[in-house]
């Protein structure tokens, strides 16, 4: 039976709408170029802010009571499906480049990009009066051990937002949080086409170049051809190996770096408030010794209690009517990067002895600050690992090019958190922004 065929034609085509494909979608959409940005997940409002909308926006998988991806191993890994892609439900934090770590790879930012790229994601500290109590305590009690948390940066147009609101995660209601919606936004009023719930197979290569892109419907199966001259996988940590495997690119995913996460979280004696319900990761500090950041944040109540219940459900359900006097924060550590992502999607990830020891110190600092607060000391508890920013598995010095080309194949870029040469260790959105702007001004240069 034959299938119905769409066939298109632009100067660019994108899969993935995360931070790089609407960065690059925006940006060239802006100079003239004719783009197509593919996107496999939705573009709706329907249940946005809540749990269930926020399950809409994340590839979900059958596994109790957390029901999302997993490696093999058994963490948690959250990707992001929809326009906007992982910014979605990222809690909005916004670190700068580390310079270092991109130049040791060939790649430097410039100034102009770099204030291009905060002023345009709202890049900003939180004012004080949307600091809560609970964050105040847990800042105080860690610079009075002699870590140095401060301010840490938001995604966030405080203009819009509402004091003593948590619900970053979930999906903001009052458009307050940026998100890679705003970019495609723009970018379809530059005259961008975006297709959701379209899905990139593989690489259309002909002698040795790119020239297009074969996608899917993702409920109606139409097929689509769409041929263009550049080609941008931008789908993903995961989304983006499964497109190169497809095509040919067996080293893709032969890597994978997580960013392993862990809440510590303690409580506060009756009649004390803890920072559930307050906006999240308004302090916090980034130890380049250890590789290591550590924030204020509490979960939003559903998904603090699932995790609780995930990880201690017997010692959990006493306790789960405490989420008010909560007082909690977490540690992100950068990992080695063993690991790998398999053509169905499949993942393994396996922690070197140097992965262990920084996990070890991070909760051994939390439980510290934790302390320190007036958390009762004989009940801190401690999260399993949850693998944040799935990435570095089409890397940059491996089969990339410091211009985002892969290495023997014209016309074909990665811009996602694939790209990196390792873990990021920092939230990642602020970098690929910028890397999305810096090789928009470059593909402008040759299209």
């Amino acid at each position: 039976m034959n299938k119905q065929l769409t066939r298109m034609e632009a100067e660019v085509v994108i899969a993935g709408a995360g931070p790089g494909g609407c960065t690059l979608a925006k940006d060239l959409s802006a100079k003239g170029k004719k783009v197509i940005l593919l996107e496999k997940g939705g573009d709706n409002d329907f249940l946005y802010g809540t749990p269930l909308g926020m399950l809409l926006n994340i590839d979900v998988a059958p596994r109790f009571p957390m029901p999302t991806r997993g490696t093999n191993q058994g963490e948690n890994v959250v990707v992001g499906s929809g326009l906007g892609g992982g910014t979605l439900f990222y809690a909005g934090s916004a670190f700068l480049p580390d310079a270092d770590y991109w130049k040791a790879v060939g790649i430097e930012f410039s100034k102009d990009i770099i204030d291009e790229a905060v002023k345009e994601t709202w890049s900003c500290d939180p004012p004080e009066d949307f600091i809560g109590p609970g964050s105040r305590r847990i800042h105080a009690a860690a610079r009075g051990l002699g870590y140095p948390f401060e301010l840490a940066m938001r995604h966030v147009d405080f203009s819009k937002c509402l004091r003593d609101c948590d619900k970053c995660v979930l999906g903001c209601t009052r458009d307050a949080k940026w998100t890679g919606k705003v970019f495609a936004r723009a970018a379809q009023k530059n005259g961008a086409t975006i297709l959701t719930r379209v899905k990139a197979d593989h690489v259309i290569l002909e002698q040795g170049r790119a020239v297009g892109l074969r996608a899917r419907g993702v409920f109606d199966h139409r097929e689509y051809e769409v041929r263009a001259p550049v080609v941008v996988c931008a789908s993903g940590g995961v989304g983006t190996v499964n497109i190169l495997k497809n095509s040919g690119f067996n080293r893709a995913g032969s890597w994978f770096s997580g960013d392993p996460t862990t809440f510590i979280f303690g409580f506060l004696p009756r009649g004390e408030k803890g920072n559930g319900g307050e906006h999240s990761m308004t302090y916090g500090w980034y130890d380049e010794a250890h590789h290591i950041i550590w924030c204020g944040m509490a979960s939003p109540a559903l998904a603090w209690h699932l995790m609780f219940i995930q990880d201690e459900w017997a010692r959990a359900l006493p306790k789960l009517g405490r989420y008010s006097r909560v007082l909690s924060l977490f540690a992100k550590c950068s990992d080695d990067g063993v690991g790998r992502v398999y053509m169905n999607g499949q993942i393994d990830n396996f922690f070197t002895e140097a992965d262990r020891e920084r996990q070890e110190y991070g909760r051994m600092v939390g439980r510290q600050i934790l302390i320190e607060a007036g958390c009762d000391p004989y009940d801190i508890h401690v999260t399993g690992v949850t693998l944040g920013h799935p990435s570095g598995t089409v890397r940059i010095g491996e089969l990339l090019d410091a211009d985002l080309q892969i290495r023997g194949c014209e016309n074909l870029y990665c811009c996602d958190t694939s790209v990196t040469p390792g873990a990021p260790g920092r939230p990642p959105t602020l970098s690929i922004v910028a890397l999305g702007k810096r090789l928009a001004r470059h593909l402008e240069a040759s299209i």
